[in-house]
């Protein structure tokens, strides 16, 4: 049985990681981008 305060505990710890790490990874993303069709 899974207990609810743990799960919601959880989906908030991922919740927390993802608005954390989502704007980092966009920047490389978009720095990747913009060096990658710079040159060419």
């Amino acid at each position: 049985m899974v207990n609810t305060r743990t799960d919601a505990n959880l989906s908030a710890a991922v919740q927390n990681a993802l608005q954390t790490l989502l704007p980092q990874i966009r920047a490389e993303i978009h720095e990747e981008f913009r060096t990658s069709s710079g040159p060419s």
